[in-house]
């Protein structure tokens, strides 16, 4: 495993795990293993999920491409490499046996990855899969809440986006980092502004309750994780003041 943690590191990371899986399976199948695809049976629905997984690869995989150019790394050390890895991404292949994309994963492209990886800058810490279980077991239980709940319909469909703002953050992680948590609390933030008075009305409920708690360990695991000076503490903060509009007495 790198010692740092950047795009590179985590193309790396996915891409290792396809290494030595059934050539003669389809790379749908493939795919489904990495990223963990559960609970859908649907082939069709199962292929649109896939390639937007693949597609936040390639995102990584251009992030990759470019600070590297940055970095004024010779090209020939990695472009042929990052060439094999965007074919193996392919979403054209998704209806194939996996011979097809394992021949553009060979040890020497991994290889090559794994250099990319140490020479661009470690950027965030590893966030621990203990954090990121409970804050998935905490959105369970605010999904149990919303079933018997007597909220607005307004702000239960708020809270059913925020939900679906949180599933998709924790689904981009291992692809694209912490950086996808703190996109989604930037979203949830301006959206609860605006919804500011509803939220304050139904302020002692358990349902808003539950999900600010959520959103504060998830920003609390992003600050924690990003580097970047400028950046981390944002979302704390942010949500820290939002916290004392709502709970603020008329």
């Amino acid at each position: 495993m790198s010692k740092n943690i950047n795009a590179a590191s985590r193309l790396h990371t996915i891409l290792s795990q396809t290494v030595g899986m059934s050539t003669s399976a389809t790379s749908l199948a493939i795919w489904e293993n990495v990223f963990q695809i559960q609970g859908e049976a649907n082939d069709a629905r199962k292929a649109l999920i896939i390639s937007e997984r693949l597609r936040w690869l390639h995102q990584e995989l251009e992030i990759a491409r470019s600070q590297m150019g940055q970095a004024n790394i010779s090209e020939n050390l990695y472009t042929a490499a990052f060439n094999n890895i965007e074919q193996a991404l392919s979403t054209l292949l998704l209806s194939t046996t996996w011979n097809n994309g394992a021949q553009y994963l060979k040890p020497e492209t991994l290889v090559a990855l794994e250099f990319c990886s140490e020479i661009l800058p470690d950027e965030e810490s590893l966030i621990e899969s203990e954090t990121l279980d409970e804050i998935r077991s905490m959105v369970q239980e605010l999904e149990s809440l919303l079933e018997k709940t007597n909220l607005p319909e307004s702000l239960i469909t708020l809270i059913l986006h925020h939900i679906e703002l949180i599933n998709r953050a924790l689904d981009q992680y291992p692809v694209i980092g912490a950086m996808a948590l703190r996109e989604a609390a930037r979203s949830a933030i301006g959206e609860l502004i605006e919804a500011n008075e509803a939220v304050k009305a139904n302020s002692g409920s358990e349902e808003v309750s539950q999900l600010g708690k959520i959103w504060t360990k998830l920003n609390n695991a992003a600050d924690i994780a990003i580097k970047a000076d400028k950046i981390s503490q944002i979302g704390t903060k942010a949500w820290a003041y939002l916290e004392h509009i709502v709970n603020s007495i008329p």
